[in-house]
């Protein structure tokens, strides 16, 4: 029936998305292990996205020569799809900035990615969204951001290190949020956490709250499925809501089956009306796990009377 559905959708869609995250391996050979499964997997299928977006935690640890490998070896196999890539970093992203305090912060993914002809993150370290669009839709990029002196760092949604330095206040996240409130078509927002709600880390996300009605869906990694270590009793949760919204928020993650349960990913199908379909994909096994079609509504407008009224 998954395999019907998504065939159905797949000649329905008027944009397609290939979308996942964690990677996060400290090992090369693990590394490449995962990436031939994935991108193997995605060559069968028949390469059926116009776009990929990565979610943070490309990679994890801080040896150089290891990171640097990790890095070609998913440069090599992404740039072969010929695919525009856009990516949000993740908290492991910064584990060399987190081990070298006294440097510079490095993070060599991130900086491919910037450099690379066709595709996309945010513009400087210290950026924490970018916009971007898939056809008329927008499409906004949550991102872990670091100060380009190592003075402060924000991951796992909150400040890791040197609050007293972070430039940032509520006033710019209300300014993004009201940035959001204005765009007129269904609205998309991912990173590396989701909103409250969702399995792990949201308490910086949260700031961008009450999302504007235009906003149709979130996606999400860092809270690895199958991982009973971090995700406990949320271990399975694929889908969930935005506290206060009819607003679903996907977890993508793993691409990866050591930490995870299998090397897995999601693909976004978005229809001439706006509306969506999202699969699940199990690329060890090549095969769909779940297709999920998200509703209209997503009821934002009183989210502040009921946070009240709740006692938030």
């Amino acid at each position: 029936m998954f395999d019907y559905l998504y065939k159905e959708s797949l000649t329905r869609a008027v944009h397609r998305v290939w979308i996942l995250s964690d990677l996060q391996q400290r090992l090369p050979e693990n590394t490449r292990r995962c990436l031939d499964a994935g991108i193997s997997d995605f060559e069968l299928l028949g390469r059926p996205a116009e776009q990929i977006w990565y979610l943070g935690d490309a990679v994890e640890g801080a040896e150089e020569d290891r990171l640097t490998a990790m890095c070609s070896l998913q440069e090599e196999a992404f740039a072969a799809l010929d695919l525009p890539l856009f990516y949000a970093p993740g908290n492991h992203d910064y584990d060399y900035a987190r081990s070298h305090r006294d440097k510079k912060p490095w993070m060599p993914f991130y900086e491919m990615v910037r450099d690379h002809p066709g595709w996309k993150t945010a513009a400087g370290c210290e950026d924490f969204f970018f916009r971007t669009q898939i056809g008329k839709y927008p499409v906004y990029f949550l991102c872990d951001h670091i100060s380009a002196e190592n003075a402060w760092c924000v991951t796992h949604s909150r400040i890791a290190w040197g609050e007293e330095a972070y430039p940032y206040t509520d006033a710019d996240a209300e300014k993004l949020r009201a940035k959001m409130a204005e765009e007129t078509e269904p609205m998309i927002t991912c990173g590396h956490y989701g909103f409250s709600g969702c399995n792990r880390d949201h308490a910086l996300m949260d700031k961008l709250l009450p999302l504007p009605p235009t906003e149709r869906i979130h996606f999400y990694g860092h809270s690895h499925i199958g991982d009973w270590v971090w995700g406990k009793k949320d271990t399975w949760r694929r889908i969930c809501w935005v506290d206060w919204h009819d607003v679903p928020q996907i977890d993508v993650s793993s691409f990866e089956n050591i930490r995870g349960e299998h090397c897995r990913s999601v693909f976004l199908h978005i229809y001439g009306d706006g509306n969506m379909g999202v699969f699940f994909r199990d690329h060890d096994r090549h095969r769909f796990t779940e297709a999920y079609f998200p509703a209209r509504e997503n009821g934002p407008e009183g989210w502040n009377d009921m946070r009240l009224k709740h006692g938030g």
